[in-house]
């Protein structure tokens, strides 16, 4: 089952990104706007998961960061592609939403990660 998961999530990953590329190639300048927002999106939420090395701080110090500056890095494309408007209640919803998701996507690497040191320290006894 492990292994169906790794495949079909390297599977949607390889997909969207030969789906970006020629929409990147092939589409309109608004499309390819959007495009090249998510692609950036992608790259500083992934550069933010570095902080995570970084051992001076605590996992509150980190999680905070990477999770500030992916939301400042999403409300930033999210208003240069005005994705939705930009009225309290809907930023309100957007924010409740990245956040449930962000979270949800933490909790699971957190708790991998925890399996992985049990697994070691195992092994170490």
């Amino acid at each position: 089952m492990k292994k169906i998961v790794k495949i079909l999530a390297q599977s949607i990953g390889i997909g969207s990104a030969i789906c970006m590329l020629f929409a990147f190639i092939f589409a309109d300048s608004e499309v390819r706007k959007i495009v090249l927002s998510f692609v950036l999106l992608s790259v500083v939420i992934g550069l933010l998961s570095l902080i995570y090395s970084v051992k001076k701080l605590s996992i509150l110090a980190q999680t905070l960061l990477h999770v500030g500056g992916s939301f400042a890095a999403f409300m930033i494309a999210a208003r240069v592609n005005e994705w939705f408007p930009f009225n309290w209640q809907v930023i309100l919803s957007a924010s409740l939403s990245f956040f449930a998701i962000f979270f949800a996507i933490w909790i699971i690497y957190y708790l991998k990660y925890k399996r992985e040191i049990e697994r070691i320290n195992q092994k170490l006894r």
